[in-house]
Parts: C-alpha cells; sequence; structure tokens
C-alpha cells in the first residue's frame, strides 16, 4: 500500500518571498567595499568581454595581419573573461576559492597597466584606467571585514 493511496495532490504554488527582498537583504549584510570589489571586476570583465567581441568581428573583417596570431590572442581574452566572470560571481558569493584569483587578475591588469606608461606607443590615460580600478580592488580586497568573510573558520 502506497502512502498516497486514495489521495488527490494537488499542484498549489508556494508563495516566494520577493526576490527584490531577497537581494536587498542579499545585499545589506555584505560590507560596501566588497561590493565595490565585486562592482568593479564585474565592470572589468564586461570589458574583456567586449574586446572579445571586437578582436572576434576583426578577425572576421579580415582586418588582421596573422589569423593564428589573431586567434590564439581571441581565445586568450575569451578565456580571461570567462575566468573573471566566474570570479567577480565568486567574490559576490562569499566563495573562498575566488578570494585569491581576484588578486591575481588585478596583478596581471597592473602589469598591462605599468606597461602602458612606457614605450613609443604609451597611453598615460590607459596605464592610470587600468591601474586605479585594480589598486580599489587591491585596497577592498585586503580591508579587515572582507578578508573576515574569506577566513577559513
Amino acid at each position: 500500500m502506497g502512502r498516497f493511496e486514495g489521495r488527490v495532490l494537488l499542484a498549489t504554488p508556494k508563495i516566494v518571498s520577493q526576490p527584490t527582498r531577497e537581494i536587498k537583504t542579499q545585499l545589506s549584510k555584505k560590507p560596501k567595499i566588497l561590493l565595490l570589489a565585486v562592482l568593479i571586476t564585474a565592470i572589468q570583465s564586461v570589458v574583456l568581454w567586449l574586446i572579445a567581441l571586437w578582436s572576434a568581428w576583426s578577425i572576421l573583417q579580415g582586418d588582421v595581419l596573422s589569423l593564428v596570431s589573431a586567434l590564439f590572442l581571441t581565445g586568450i581574452v575569451l578565456g580571461a573573461a570567462l575566468f573573471l566572470s566566474n570570479v567577480a560571481i565568486g567574490m559576490f558569493r562569499l566563495q573562498r576559492w575566488a578570494y585569491t584569483p581576484s588578486f591575481v587578475m588585478q596583478l596581471l591588469i597592473v602589469s598591462i597597466g605599468v606597461a602602458s606608461f612606457g614605450g613609443e606607443y604609451g597611453l598615460a590615460f590607459l596605464g592610470f584606467g587600468l591601474l586605479l580600478p585594480a589598486a580599489l580592488v587591491f585596497f577592498a580586497m585586503f580591508s579587515k571585514p572582507v578578508r573576515a568573510l574569506f577566513r577559513k573558520d
């Protein structure tokens, strides 16, 4: 004999709390400085996605000198965009694995920013545009409340 024998089960929708309230409570529990770091990291990942799309479009238009190099660099940028997107999501969800990769990506961005100052085609605004957000993420991730959230208990 089954447990539900003789009963008619009706599918009734459960009333779930309002999503906006859930989001507001999730955001209010996190330190604002962490949200700043997540926002900057998310913006950086969006920029990488746009660069990857632009690079792919250039390949399709035939505006490249070396197809193999262009495909390889586009693949690297796509990989970096995917990785940084996952890091931003992991930071927002307070997953411990996302703490160190956020620093690694910011160090890579800083190295590109520092290299942007020198050379024949050096652009100071590009260097500062890369260095300042990376410095803000470093500061945010090293702050006491954020370190406490990612600390191993």
